[in-house]
């Protein structure tokens, strides 16, 4: 009689042990099964009129960079901040290529709008390059925060050979989504936006 009772009692906990391994498999399945959503920001975005300077084959050159982030940011994942001091990463929502690369070429696509010259190079560019401007960018914070809001804070600076140069620091925000991933990336490239029309009036003595 014993002997049927723990012949009975390991059954049933290889039949529970079994339950939980085969559902551990499907959740994993279903999970691997969801699709990948992939991003990239711009930085052309909800703001109309631009101003065009005139360009010509001497026009001075533009050194678009360094261009640094943070390196809790320079991931896959998107971020957003639920607190102060805690991030969440979206899995399933990624950039299509590294941050800091795309902000680069956002910026890169969008200045020869901007000051009507394609005389644009991004850093590091070749040693024997001669730049006329060089163009600095150190974002201190750019990421959707738990009310939905959209910020980007950015140090950057337009140095000019044998001319003082300019620092400032530069902050934007624009309402967002804490769940809708398309709606942060908008929003992150009107950020994006306005930091790059800070540029034209400075450079707008080409």
């Amino acid at each position: 009689m014993k002997f049927g009772v723990d012949c009975a009692m390991k059954c049933k906990s290889v039949f529970s042990f079994g339950i939980v391994i085969l559902t551990l498999l499907l959740s994993g399945c279903m999970r691997d099964s969801k699709s990948v959503q992939f991003y990239m920001l711009n930085a052309d975005s909800g703001v109309a009129g631009t101003v065009r300077v005139p360009a010509s084959a001497q026009s001075p050159v533009i050194g678009l960079g360094p261009i640094r982030i943070p390196e809790y940011l320079n991931r896959p994942q998107m971020i957003v901040a639920i607190s102060d001091n805690q991030y969440q990463l979206a899995e399933d929502h990624r950039w299509a290529e590294r941050l800091d690369q795309n902000i680069s070429l956002a910026l890169f696509k969008a200045l020869p709008s901007q000051l009507g010259t394609d005389r644009i190079v991004r850093y590091p560019w070749p040693q024997r390059q001669v730049v006329d401007y060089q163009v600095g960018i150190d974002i201190l914070e750019f990421n959707v925060d738990a009310s939905g809001q959209s910020r980007l804070i950015a140090q950057w600076f337009i140095k000019r050979k044998d001319k003082p140069t300019i620092d400032k620091r530069s902050v934007y925000q624009f309402p967002a989504s804490t769940t809708d991933h398309a709606v942060m990336v908008k929003a992150q490239s009107q950020c994006l936006t306005k930091l790059d029309r800070k540029f034209q009036k400075p450079c707008g003595s080409l």
